[in-house]
């Protein structure tokens, strides 16, 4: 089984103090963190800090040089890409997120350009904001090149016409239909595919919250089909409760066998 971290909502406004308060325990025993940043955070988006002016521009994660320096030196660390602003938007009188909807072909391969400026190192993740991607927003990462990260939608959210898709879609449902009879066994809930999904022009792989409560069953399930797991922690929310969870699963990991391992990895 393979084990990865996946931090969302790094940005502009974000503090190298804050990775050490929460990480340092985590990285003293060599074990990897990926952080989702957003490359242009601007007022709209969700994750722009409430105290801060409002004013309406983007704010570039490459103007703010202490953060960047602070990544560039710690060699456990792998930045992916996550939305381009995070900003929700109205669109046909319905509030969407960033990457639902309509998603200008560029507009991923935007953010790639400019988290690769800013630290210096290639970045082939998307990680979609709130996990939710429409099939315009899957046009515009294939489109950057890259692969994605994301909840537990995948082969059933987006449709795009190619055999891949065909083939992922037969392959999950066989794997939901497999969880509805094993339900009466006791299986509360479908736990997330366990290994990398190929779509023709892009892989995805799932993964749990941190909060999910079935997390640590998630990861005895992986760890049975020699699998992945992937979990979704948050910088900026962590408490105490978090950050103890989030120690008891590595534990629980390495009780297992588990391998720490940067995502970039899983998609080779």
């Amino acid at each position: 089984m393979k084990f990865i971290i996946r931090d969302d909502d790094l940005n502009h406004f974000s503090k190298s103090s804050d990775i050490s308060r929460w990480y340092s325990d985590i990285f003293v025993q060599d074990i990897p963190v990926s952080f989702s940043c957003i490359p242009f955070i601007n007022p709209v988006g969700d994750m722009y800090p409430a105290h801060m002016p409002q004013e309406y521009k983007e704010f570039s994660i490459i103007d703010n040089p202490e953060l960047f320096d602070y990544i560039k030196g710690n060699t456990l660390i792998e930045i992916l890409q996550h939305g381009t602003t995070h900003a929700n938007k109205k669109e046909k009188g319905q509030m969407r997120f960033e990457y639902a909807g309509t998603v200008p072909k560029e507009e991923a391969k935007r953010g790639r350009e400019e988290l690769e400026r800013a630290f210096g190192a290639p970045v082939s993740i998307f990680v979609p904001p709130h996990d939710w991607i429409d099939t315009a927003g899957v046009l515009s990462v294939e489109n950057a090149g890259m692969n994605i990260i994301r909840g537990r939608g995948a082969g059933f959210r987006n449709w795009i016409f190619r055999p891949a898709y065909v083939a992922v879609f037969i392959r999950m449902l066989w794997f939901k239909c497999v969880y509805i009879f094993s339900r009466k066994q006791g299986l509360l809930k479908t736990p997330a595919y366990p290994h990398v999904l190929n779509f023709g022009r892009h892989k995805e792989m799932c993964s749990y919250r941190l909060e999910d409560p079935d997390v640590f069953a998630g990861l005895e399930y992986a760890h049975r089909t020699q699998g992945i797991f992937v979990v979704v922690t948050h910088l900026h929310f962590y408490d105490a409760e978090k950050k103890a969870r989030l120690l008891q699963l590595t534990v629980r990991a390495r009780e297992l066998g588990a391998e720490f391992v940067r995502p970039s990895t899983i998609f080779i």
